[in-house]
């Protein structure tokens, strides 16, 4: 698999998926930029039938309660009479009569015996049908003659109910038009992707400090596109045309940050994300999540395999399990006061685990859950930023074997020389060379990142590392050498 990004930040370049991705480089040299571009991909189209099913939902309620609110039901719905007026008009299945007592929130069943749409559907059709017929108009506007003195009936009363059933008329045609013009879901995959790019970059996804006419990102699986789109002004452009067609993943977690186990529940989410939605189809943005949310929602849930999946892991797993438990030897468990790290009688809370220790644990956690397989992408940034060399030996082996025994796809980045050799050694030890990539990052002349795979010449990724270990060397032993002249 092969992901091209175009202008994506500072990144130009294209780079190789298969297995182990290790990518090597100076700070602000686009690494992490890859690794949330891949994450905003896979996560954006993750169970998107699913996601669509209930974004359409939660729209149609919305419109539907915008209706009621143009209708002014929640001052009708006190009228006694009110129900009986439309069972006569519109029958006892009335839609109508559904919206005015769910605005009265007397009754919430409607929309879960009955699809929403045939409800939209049918409220139209009412709605339409009092606004043709003089008759039905009349008795209507009985249900709010009651609002307003008599001697202002003719003037105000009518002319308002008529405008407002004209308005609702219209939202019900939008709404319907809507949720009908995106069956293969070509608008909702192009919304979520752009969502979550936004959400992943602040909106801020083609470079920063040089103006570019366009950008681009591709994934591609043996040559097929999986994902293909370009960006103009921070958007994907919308030319009619699929930028989703097929994931190679059905997960993606990005992991770096260690002490999101401090605060596992997830965030809360103010009226205004809560009411936002896009533009570009019925995608509700607050089911939008960065992927430090989602790795929390995944940690958090209590979901384990079932026994034959645990049969089958526990197989996998045996070799895997090895490295974690000299590191990490005991159990997680989540209780009503909090989550803790046990082993033997000791109980310990998550956050005030060792922060290496943490890494392990959002690991094993992943493992013993099942979330990790051959269908996951796991992106890596600088994961041995607080390990000792030690764990970094054994959090690089522990990587390799997820790679061999689980067939997990895992894209990393490091600045460490230590992790990057250990990273190496047990590559060539667990013999999975032909499924590992090694990158360098490469500044252009225009500024642009270039990523230059150097498989069969590792050397230059050590000669990088040892460039600064040696003019720390040099400043060193020059201060020796004057202290030792002077007898010091």
């Amino acid at each position: 698999m092969k992901i091209k990004l175009h202008n994506i930040g500072i990144v130009d370049s294209t780079i190789c998926l298969d297995g182990l991705t290790v990518i090597t480089g100076e700070n602000n040299s686009g690494k992490t930029t890859v690794g949330k571009v891949l994450y905003s991909l896979i996560d954006a189209v993750s169970n998107m039938e699913d996601r669509a099913r209930r974004d359409k939902k939660i729209y149609i309620n919305r419109r539907l309660d915008d209706v009621a609110r143009t209708l002014q039901l929640s001052r009708v719905y006190r009228h006694q009479r009110s129900e009986t007026m439309i069972e006569e008009m519109f029958g006892e299945d009335s839609a109508f009569k559904y919206l005015l007592r769910r605005e009265s929130r007397r009754d919430r069943s409607h929309g879960e015996t009955e699809p929403l749409e045939q409800l939209a559907y049918k409220l139209l059709n009412e709605l339409a049908t009092v606004n043709n017929k003089n008759k039905k108009l009349k008795d209507f506007i009985c249900m709010y003659e009651f609002l307003l003195p008599v001697d202002n009936y003719e003037d105000s009363i009518k002319s308002i109910i008529k405008e407002n059933i004209e308005k609702s008329i219209k939202i019900l045609e939008k709404l319907l038009e809507d949720i009908n013009k995106d069956d293969n879901l070509i608008d909702y995959a192009r919304a979520s992707i752009s969502q979550t790019l936004k959400l992943e970059f602040s909106n801020q996804i083609q470079p920063v400090s040089k103006m570019v006419e366009s950008s681009a990102i591709e994934l591609t699986q043996n040559g097929t596109k999986c994902f293909s789109f370009k960006i103009k002004s921070n958007e994907i452009v919308d030319n009619g045309e699929p930028v989703f067609f097929s994931s190679p993943y059905e997960r993606a977690y990005l992991i770096d940050d260690p002490f999101i186990l401090d605060d596992l529940p997830m965030r809360t989410y103010t009226y205004s994300e809560m009411d936002a939605e896009s533009s570009e189809s019925y995608l509700v943005s607050r089911w939008v999540l960065s992927h430090g949310d989602s790795l929390k929602r995944s940690l958090k849930l209590k979901q384990m395999p079932t026994v034959f999946e645990e049969t089958v892991l526990s197989k996998s797993l045996a070799n895997i399990k090895g490295p974690i438990n000299q590191v990490l030897p005991g159990e997680f468990e989540f209780r009503p006061d909090g989550e803790y790290y046990v082993t033997g009688e000791s109980k310990l809370r998550l956050s005030n685990l060792a922060t290496g220790s943490k890494m392990f644990s959002i690991l094993k956690m992943l493992l013993l859950k099942g979330e990790i397989n051959d269908a996951t992408m796991l992106i890596l940034d600088e994961p041995e930023a607080h390990l000792h060399p030690q764990w970094q030996n054994r959090f690089a082996e522990i990587i390799v074997l997820l790679v061999k025994e689980l067939n997990a796809n895992i894209l990393l980045t490091t600045h460490s020389p230590n992790f990057m050799l250990a990273i190496d050694a047990y590559m060539r030890k667990h013999d999975i060379q032909s499924k590992t990539n090694f990158y360098q990052t490469l500044f252009r002349e225009d500024g642009f990142v270039d990523y230059k795979c150097v498989n069969d010449d590792m050397g230059v990724i050590y000669a990088d590392f040892m460039q600064y270990l040696s003019e720390v060397k040099a400043i060193r032993d020059i201060v020796m050498e004057k202290n030792e002249g002077r007898g010091d």
